[in-house]
């Protein structure tokens, strides 16, 4: 039995109604869980990477976290030295990149220095509540990531009060509790 055409429309009419109003998605167990890709933060400047190879690297590095989708392991491979991935598997930088930097994106970076001959230093600056980071960088004569760090910048704004060790002269000295 073969529908009417009108009857065929108003099906395939009835049907993507319905499954745009259910807001049918992909199976969460296939789809890549992505980062809130909020908006940039607009409180920096971002700044330009130069022509060397430990540039290169970071900028690449930079856009492969601020990516659409998760850091694809495969693309990894091919520039990281063998001498890191035997003391680090891409596997698992690679893992570590999209479970901790991933979630705070996107990043803008702020500022770049080259301390040393294939070392760069990028400042990663996220929105207003997350704190920058410092991404290290380092290439091997070919080219290739040798070592790979990122690290929390300590600011006004999130620095721990240390414990002083001076003693107030107007307090008593105590033993403990209750004393």
């Amino acid at each position: 039995m073969q529908l009417s055409k009108s009857r065929t429309i108003l099906l395939t009419t009835f049907t993507a109604v319905t499954l745009s109003l259910t807001g049918c998605v992909a199976d969460p167990e296939i789809a890549d869980t992505l980062p809130d890709r909020g908006s940039a933060p607009t409180h920096v400047e971002e700044v330009s990477f130069p022509d060397t190879d430990v540039g290169n690297m970071s900028e690449w590095i930079v856009d492969e976290v601020n990516g659409t989708r998760s850091i694809n392991k495969q693309d990894w491979y091919p520039r990281v030295s063998p001498e890191m991935s035997d003391e680090i598997p891409v596997d698992s930088l690679v893992g570590t990149l999209n479970s901790d930097l991933r979630p705070s994106l996107p990043f803008v970076p702020a500022e770049y220095t080259e301390p040393e001959n294939n070392y760069g230093v990028t400042r990663l600056t996220p929105d207003l509540t997350s704190a920058p980071l410092d991404l290290h960088v380092k290439v091997d004569d070919t080219g290739r990531i040798s070592d790979l760090w990122y690290e929390e910048v300590v600011t006004d704004a999130n620095q721990e009060e240390e414990p002083s060790d001076e003693v107030d002269e107007d307090s008593a000295p105590g033993g403990g509790l209750g004393q």
